[in-house]
């Protein structure tokens, strides 16, 4: 099972970048794709007299026990604050069913995809490794 949060308007689709998300749709998502609501969860920014990276830091604070955050577009600042909690982020333009109906079924190799990926930019220091055939050195 997977803890997975959407960034919606509406609750039917994932139509909302992550810095303007008012709040985030908690939801469990099993290996078949079926998934459950759990609960909604405000997000209560800081004043806009902060920068920008407090914000973001402020809200992957929200979700520090979630797998995955799921928004319509997410800033590479919000991402790297996610990523240095643990959560994953994807940018995603679909319904909220088919999302969480297609990451249940293939989120394991997703996330095993971005682990080897991040563990060959730190590697090799440059994001790309090269290709399969050269592998990092």
């Amino acid at each position: 099972m997977s803890k997975v949060a959407v960034v919606s308007t509406d609750g039917i689709s994932i139509n909302e970048h992550f810095g303007r998300s008012k709040e985030f749709l908690i939801y469990e998502v099993d290996e078949k794709g079926e998934y459950t609501f759990l609960e909604r969860r405000d997000n209560i920014s800081p004043n806009s007299q902060n920068v920008h990276a407090h914000i973001a830091s402020t809200t992957a604070d929200l979700l520090t026990d979630v797998e995955v955050v799921l928004a319509k577009q997410i800033g590479p600042g919000a991402e790297q604050e996610l990523r240095n909690k643990g959560v994953l982020a994807l940018s995603v333009n679909s319904s909220i069913e088919k999302a969480l109906q297609a990451y249940g079924k293939r989120g394991k190799f997703i996330k095993n995809s971005i682990k080897r990926s991040a563990g060959c930019q730190s590697s090799c220091g440059t994001g790309s490794c090269g290709g399969a055939s050269q592998g990092c050195k």
